[in-house]
């Protein structure tokens, strides 16, 4: 973990292993942002805890400038030398200071799975500030978590993985839960501090088994955030980038690395033998899409 309680990443581990976003998300999101103003400027937009820069290179196409923020200054270094990372400019900061932008400049602000480690009420107050009376701000992400449509039961051994008390449950840092219930509390803090034209989609239908109607999320069809093919090997390598995965083992130095077991666990009762046979996922994902609240003020 980062001084600031941030989980720290290995850059070239998470670059290579991490899932792509859906080649139109980004264009879902413009249409959103033009949504309230179909004149709307796409003059900058801001990726705030770009990584690797992984969906900051979707945006070049769509904004006449684009930056990338992150606190992990080895992230931003891997994310400059990155095939397309060129025509994105990097800045080390935290999400909930954005202090080198100044007041209602910034057109969208997008956050790529990475919300959930934010100060919420802080993260959006940075956001009012910098964002334009017409701006969008857009938070993804995926749980990690999905069902297997051939083999199902492997969907708790997944899950128990990631949230086991003898597995990296007791691992991760604050904020996990956040996305793990699917950005609710984004949801709640979004209405609370009126921004408009809020939405909250899920996927699939399990994420959200219990919706409230308070605020309830919209569930998707298809996959709108990724949907990433993996083959047993893949999703093993995919696993080896979770961020508790370096405390647990080195709290368990005897033990086999655990994303290897997992994987080896999930074939045995499955009966597959082939490591490069594709694996078919329905992975967890939310996307949320709000106004914000200067538009009220124009």
């Amino acid at each position: 973990m980062s001084s600031t309680g941030t989980p720290v990443y290995e850059p070239g581990n998470y670059s290579a292993n991490r899932p792509q976003y859906k080649p139109d998300l980004a264009a879902k999101i413009v249409a959103f942002h033009k949504t309230a103003n179909p004149n709307a400027a796409t003059d900058l937009a801001v990726d705030v805890a770009t990584g690797t820069g992984i969906f900051a290179r979707q945006l070049p196409q769509y904004f006449t400038r684009v930056i990338g923020t992150d606190i992990s200054n080895a992230m931003l270094e891997s994310a400059r030398h990155s095939t397309g990372g060129g025509s994105v400019q990097y800045i080390q900061s935290p999400a909930e200071s954005l202090s080198f932008l100044q007041d209602q400049t910034v057109d969208l602000i997008t956050v790529a799975t990475g919300a959930h480690w934010f100060d919420i009420t802080k993260f959006l107050q940075e956001a009012r500030r910098v964002l334009k009376p017409s701006g969008t701000l857009a938070i993804f992400g995926y749980t990690g978590f999905a069902k297997f449509t051939k083999y199902p039961q492997c969907d708790s051994v997944l899950r128990n993985y990631g949230l086991g008390d003898d597995m990296l449950g007791p691992y991760w840092e604050k904020g996990r839960d956040v996305l793990t219930d699917g950005y609710f509390k984004y949801h709640q803090e979004l209405a609370r501090t009126f921004w408009t034209g809020i939405q909250r989609q899920v996927y699939p239908e399990a994420l959200e088994p219990n919706p409230t109607p308070i605020y309830p999320a919209r569930v998707s069809l298809e996959p709108h955030v990724m949907d990433f093919k993996v083959t047993w090997r893949t999703l093993r390598q995919f696993l080896s980038t979770w961020s508790p995965l370096d405390i647990y083992q080195k709290k368990h130095p005897g033990d086999q690395k655990l994303c290897d077991s997992v994987i080896d666990d999930m074939m045995l009762i499955s009966g597959v033998t082939d490591l490069d046979e594709e694996v078919a996922l329905n992975w967890e994902q939310i996307l949320v899409l709000a106004h914000s609240p200067n538009l009220a003020l124009v």
